[in-house]
């Protein structure tokens, strides 16, 4: 084979070689550029996982605290229409005070820590948390007369959970009249209770679950000062 013939022989031979290599290097290319988009999808993802964990937490933290209660009355169905049917505690019934008392203390502590968790997290589902708070109450004499017995183991949530035990703000007002005239002998205590009188009385349309966070921000303040 003569020059003339191979040297253009081996040009148009290089041309498709380094077309080959091209096409080679565009498709690991695209595979790199996929792969990418991939890893981009997955960050993306898991990025979005990790700002809705926190929301997942309360969800879960907000079913606790509402249901750990139940447990305890599956396992002691004795117990149950003293928080359901609005059964008074008698002497004479099978199971003891201390076990209704107990039982309204876990109740109610639950319901005050879901409540504070309502006034700090925007994420926290109120909707439905509120409707048990307010039908427990409201069917519980043990959990109402632990909640004036205790009102202030309850310096946070007591005036929120007034407000879930009652249906009228005139309600709310004789119950909180009542606590004051109760505390009597504790000056410190019956003043918070006047305070909390006072701010109910002056202000209107305010939720039950922002008189606990008006508490919150209030004890923080004080906390800087």
């Amino acid at each position: 084979m003569s020059v003339d013939i191979l040297v253009p022989l081996l040009g148009v031979g290089g041309t498709l070689l380094l077309v080959v290599i091209g096409l080679l290097n565009f498709t690991v290319f695209l595979r790199q550029l996929r792969l990418a988009k991939e890893q981009i999808q997955t960050a993306l993802k898991q990025l979005e996982l990790a700002q809705e964990q926190p929301e997942i937490q309360l969800i879960q933290r907000a079913i606790a605290e509402t249901s750990d209660p139940i447990r305890v009355l599956v396992e002691k169905p004795h117990l149950r229409p003293y928080f359901y049917e609005n059964k008074s505690w008698q002497e004479g019934d099978k199971t003891s005070h201390d076990e209704v008392k107990t039982m309204a203390e876990l109740f109610l502590h639950n319901f005050a820590s879901a409540i504070m968790r309502a006034a700090s997290f925007p994420q926290y589902p109120v909707g439905g948390i509120d409707r048990i708070i307010m039908f427990h109450l409201q069917n519980s004499p043990a959990l109402r007369a632990f909640l004036f017995g205790r009102f202030d183991r309850f310096p946070l949530t007591g005036l929120t959970l007034l407000c879930f035990k009652n249906n009228t703000r005139a309600e709310v007002e004789e119950d909180l009249q009542q606590l004051i005239a109760a505390s009597a002998k504790d000056e410190e205590e019956r003043e918070r209770r006047k305070e909390l009188l006072h701010i109910f009385q002056n202000t209107k349309g305010a939720t039950a679950f922002e008189f606990t966070k008006h508490s919150m921000e209030k004890r923080r303040g004080h906390g800087l000062g």
